[in-house]
């Protein structure tokens, strides 16, 4: 697979692993707009499955009892979900925010979705109920589906997301879309770094896509300077989005 995912499987090793310090790539997420739309709905995910192994990555609240993320962190390489996993979401001040409740299936992908290199479907939304934060019943954030993705070459875009391996661990990024890959997703020229896999990607307000992996420059380097966005997509509208009947624009 030319390109690594930026989830982090953690082990009792891994917790050895040095912190990275923050270069030009990304910038902190300040306090103040760590408590300000739309940076207080991103937040840090953590997996935890009954074999004691651990999965972090990034993702967004988008109302209506939905959590944002990428596929990947929440299943094998073939695209399996974990059994006996539950999900928890925290804040910049490391409060709970959110966990998956007593839903029997509060796992939603797309049923194309095959694994690890299936880069166009690695999205997913987790059913969650609230801890001691946001509210479920709301949806402030809004969507776009770009149908001729063409059309995002040049544009800048941002991004925000979690890392455990960076102080501060809340950073965010800039940068232009370069190229439309031939699998269909889209890369960016902007920074990123492990875990923030599943970090929602914003142009002009809206989300257009999610952060799921890195290319073949980032081999070996702890901050990379080029991201994957999985985009949003009329499919992946139809196959996970509307089965929460959450607001999509579609743009020509």
């Amino acid at each position: 697979m030319k390109k690594r995912l930026l989830t982090l499987l953690l082990t009792l090793g891994s917790m050895l692993l040095p912190t990275v310090m923050l270069a030009e790539a990304r910038k902190e997420v300040s306090p103040q707009e760590a408590s300000i739309y739309p940076f207080h709905l991103t937040q840090a995910l953590i997996a935890k499955r009954a074999s004691g192994q651990t999965t972090r990555g990034t993702g967004i609240y988008l109302g209506k009892g939905t959590f944002l993320t990428a596929a990947h962190n929440l299943t094998n390489e073939r695209g399996q979900l974990w059994s006996g996993q539950t999900i928890h979401t925290y804040n910049a001040q490391g409060t709970e925010i959110f966990h998956t409740g007593s839903s029997a299936k509060p796992y939603y992908l797309s049923t194309s979705y095959s694994g690890y290199e299936d880069l166009k479907n690695d999205l997913a939304l987790i059913q969650v109920e609230s801890s001691l934060g946001l509210p479920t019943d709301k949806q402030e954030l809004k969507l776009a589906v770009y149908l001729e993705p063409q059309k995002l070459l040049g544009k800048t875009v941002s991004t925000m997301g979690f890392s455990s391996l960076t102080r501060p661990p809340y950073t965010q990024a800039s940068g232009k879309i370069i190229r439309v890959e031939a699998d269909g997703t889209l890369t960016a020229d902007l920074g990123l770094v492990q875990e923030n896999s599943g970090s929602p990607v914003f142009l002009n307000g809206e989300i257009i896509g999610i952060i799921t992996a890195v290319t073949e420059e980032c081999q070996g380097q702890s901050i990379c300077h080029q991201a994957t966005i999985t985009p949003l997509t009329k499919d992946l509208k139809e196959r996970v989005l509307d089965k929460f009947k959450l607001g999509v624009r579609l743009v020509n």
